[in-house]
C-alpha cells in the first residue's frame, strides 16, 4: 500500500508538471515497484459541458525513470467524442490541426449544445498506437447562476482581488469549479508624431509624421490570458448553499491589466463531491499542502479508464454539467491604483543616432516661444512608452467598449 501511495504521488507531480513547469522529489523507485513509468502518461483536459461547446485538450506527463524526460505522444489520428449512455454520439472535431507544420492534433471542440439534461455521458479518446479511453459516465449537474464578480482592495491596498459569488436552494451541498478569461487594455503612456528613418549612406536620422491610424495602433492595445490555477468551493461544510466572495485572482497594483481597461469573464461549473474531492487532492499538492509525501486521497486517480490496457493509469477527470458566465469590467479611473512611468526627454541632433540605434522612439518636436518647430531638437522616450505593440497587440476584441 505504501508503495501504491509512492506511486500515485509520482503520477500527480507529472500532472503538475504539466502547469508548473517542474517537480521535484527525492524518491528513487526500483523500476519493478513502478512499471510503466519510462513512458508518458496520458493527460485529459476538460469538462463535458451540456447547453454549450465542450473543450477537450490532450496532454503527457513526463517520463519519470530512464532520464527521459522530453519524450510527448503523438496525437496524429486521434478522435474524441461524447457518449451518452443509450449510445448516442457527438463527434469532436480537432481544433488546432498543423503546430510548426506538424500535425498535432491535440485540441478539439465538441457540439454538446443539444444534449438532454436528463442523460448520463461520457467523454471517449481514441489514440492511435495507445488504445481507447473513456471516463465514467455521470448526470449532468446544473450549474446555478452566478450571483456577482467583484472585487476588492488587498489588505495593503497594493493590489485588486476579483471574487464570485454564488448559491442555489438545493438541500445538497453545493461544489462549483470556476476558470476565467482575462482581457485588457494597454495603453501606451505617451502618444508618438514622428517616426525616425536612418540614411544608411549618411548615418543621419529624419523624420516622417505617423497617421492618425499609425498613432492609434502604436497606443491602444489588448491582450487577453485564461486561468491556469485550481479556483473551487464547497458548501459542505456550511450551513447553507452560499459561496460568498471565494477569491479568484490577485492583480497588483503595478500590473499593467488595470492599467486602462480590464475584464473578468468567469465561468461557473457544478460538480459533485467525488469530482471536488479529486480537484481538492490536486490543489493541496500543487500548494505543497503536507509536503509532497503526505498522504493523498484515492480521488486522485480521476475517472478515466483504458479499455484497451485496464491498467494503464491515465491523468484527468471529465465533469459533466451546464455552465455559468458573468463578466465584470473595471475602469484604471475606479481603481486608482496604476500609476504611470513614462516620460518624454528632449534631445539635440547630434544624439538623434545613438538613441536611434538603442531603440528610442521620437515622440515630438521641440517648439520655440513663437510656436514654430525647432527642427534639430526632438523629444525621444522609451519603446515601451511609446508603443504598446512592444508587450501587447492592436486588435480589439469586437465586444470591447470603443474608445478612443
Amino acid at each position: 500500500m505504501a508503495m501504491e501511495n509512492r506511486y500515485l504521488k509520482i503520477m500527480i507531480c507529472s500532472l503538475i508538471a504539466l502547469a508548473m513547469g517542474s517537480c521535484v522529489y527525492d524518491f528513487t523507485p526500483d523500476s519493478d515497484d513502478l512499471q510503466g513509468l519510462d513512458k508518458p502518461l496520458l493527460v485529459i483536459e476538460g469538462d463535458i459541458i451540456a447547453g454549450g461547446t465542450t473543450l477537450v485538450k490532450l496532454g503527457s506527463s513526463k517520463a519519470v525513470l530512464n532520464g527521459i524526460v522530453n519524450e510527448k505522444i503523438d496525437y496524429v489520428g486521434t478522435t474524441v467524442w461524447v457518449e451518452s449512455e443509450e449510445g448516442q454520439i457527438w463527434n469532436g472535431r480537432a481544433m488546432d490541426d498543423v503546430l510548426s507544420s506538424q500535425i498535432v492534433n491535440d485540441k478539439f471542440e465538441i457540439d454538446t449544445r443539444e444534449l438532454p439534461m436528463d442523460g448520463r455521458y461520457r467523454l471517449c479518446v481514441s489514440v492511435p498506437g495507445r488504445g481507447e479511453y473513456r471516463s465514467a459516465f455521470k448526470p449532468v449537474a446544473i450549474s446555478p447562476e452566478i450571483d456577482s464578480v467583484s472585487y476588492s482592495f488587498t489588505e495593503d491596498r497594493n493590489g485588486v482581488q476579483f471574487e464570485v459569488s454564488t448559491h442555489n436552494d438545493s438541500a445538497e451541498p453545493l461544489y462549483c469549479r470556476w476558470s476565467f478569461e482575462e482581457d485588457w487594455e494597454s495603453n501606451a503612456g505617451l502618444i508618438p508624431y514622428l517616426r525616425a528613418k536612418l540614411d544608411k549612406e549618411t548615418s543621419k536620422i529624419t523624420f516622417d509624421e505617423l497617421t492618425e491610424e499609425e498613432r492609434r495602433a502604436m497606443t491602444r492595445c489588448f491582450s487577453k490570458s485564461i486561468s491556469k490555477d485550481i479556483y473551487i468551493e464547497g458548501t459542505d461544510k456550511l450551513s447553507k448553499n452560499i459561496i460568498s466572495r471565494a477569491r479568484l485572482n490577485v492583480v497588483a497594483g503595478t500590473d499593467r491589466r488595470i492599467s486602462s481597461l480590464y475584464s473578468l469573464t468567469v465561468t461557473q461549473t457544478a460538480m459533485d463531491k467525488e469530482a471536488f474531492k479529486y480537484w481538492e487532492g490536486i490543489k493541496a499538492s500543487i500548494s505543497g499542502t503536507g509536503g509532497l509525501f503526505a498522504p493523498m486521497p484515492n480521488e486522485v486517480r480521476g475517472n478515466i479508464k483504458c479499455d484497451t490496457y485496464p491498467d494503464e493509469t491515465v491523468l484527468g477527470y471529465i465533469n459533466v454539467s451546464t455552465a455559468t458566465t458573468q463578466r465584470k469590467m473595471v475602469y484604471a479611473i475606479e481603481l486608482q491604483l496604476f500609476r504611470r512611468t513614462c516620460f518624454e526627454t528632449m534631445y539635440p541632433d547630434s544624439l538623434w543616432l545613438d538613441l536611434f540605434n538603442s531603440g528610442e522612439l521620437p515622440i515630438r518636436y521641440e517648439y520655440g516661444e513663437k510656436g514654430n518647430i525647432v527642427a534639430n531638437q526632438v523629444y525621444w522616450a522609451s519603446a515601451e512608452c511609446a508603443d504598446c505593440r512592444t508587450y501587447s497587440n492592436s486588435t480589439r476584441p469586437d465586444w470591447w467598449p470603443e474608445g478612443r
